[in-house]
């Protein structure tokens, strides 16, 4: 069984795959599934239109999504200077991801440091006023 201390380890692996030349800020992500299938995300920043860019959140669920997973357990994710180390205990889902976790996966665990500790929030924790289409 995969625990929250794995899977934050497998996002630090992740961190590895980063292209975060423009904000010199690698993230990675690791999403499981509730059969314990683990995705990975990376952040991806397109050089020539910021905009394009896609944090490692949304990149670890869509490549879910693309192999046909629907059902989510948690996220974890982690963060820092490209030459460190280090992870950010400050890091959490901007609030285009907790948006798209919220549409997405909406009961999953997110799981991340604060403060020095890992912790494990919902969404609705995270999103205190979230768009929600009905």
């Amino acid at each position: 069984m995969i625990t929250n201390i794995d899977l934050i380890n497998i996002a630090r692996n992740a961190r590895k795959n980063a292209i975060s030349n423009r904000t010199n800020y690698s993230v990675g992500a690791a999403l499981i599934t509730e059969e314990g299938t683990v995705y990975i995300g990376a952040n991806i920043e397109e050089p020539s239109i910021p905009a394009l860019s896609n944090c490692a959140e949304r990149v670890a669920i869509q490549n879910a999504l693309s192999h046909g997973e629907k059902r989510f357990k948690a996220i974890a994710i982690v963060g820092g200077k490209n030459d460190s180390e280090e992870i950010d205990n400050t890091l959490m889902p901007c609030g285009v991801c907790l948006q798209y976790i919220l549409d997405m996966c909406r009961n999953i665990d997110i799981v991340m440091y604060m403060d020095k500790r890992l912790v494990s929030l919902k969404v609705e924790d995270l999103l205190k006023a979230p768009f929600i289409l009905e």
